[in-house]
């Protein structure tokens, strides 16, 4: 069943995946929404959309999206460059990741809404 009248989602920032994806609840009103089915980036994008990024010892992914996006929402669209399917995984330091611009960043944004 889709959802769409959640009642916190105008608290919340509009990066946030709440407010860009449609939310759907199951049998026993748990929410959910399929994002990695959603966006795919091709493989073939200049290099200059994107910068690198070492892991540190502590990061998160929240904390590598604030630290380079200025927010701590983006974390998933890090995640949907790199191709990485679990954000559980433990994050290894010295792991290069790409973080894409924020030109990047607003143009994957402005075509979900």
């Amino acid at each position: 069943m889709k959802q769409n009248d959640i009642k916190d989602l105008n608290r919340l920032y509009s990066e946030n995946m709440e407010n860009m994806f449609n939310m759907y609840t199951d049998d026993n009103g748990m929410y959910y929404y399929n994002l990695l089915q959603t966006i795919s980036f091709p493989t073939d994008l200049p290099p200059n959309l994107f910068s690198d990024y070492h892991i540190r010892y502590g990061d998160t992914w929240p904390f590598i999206s604030y630290k380079t996006l200025n927010s701590p929402n983006l974390w998933w669209l890090i995640l949907l460059v790199n191709g990485i399917l679990n954000p559980l995984e433990k994050l290894i330091p010295g792991t290069r990741i790409k973080i894409p611009s924020i030109a990047v960043v607003r143009e994957v944004i402005s075509q979900l809404r």
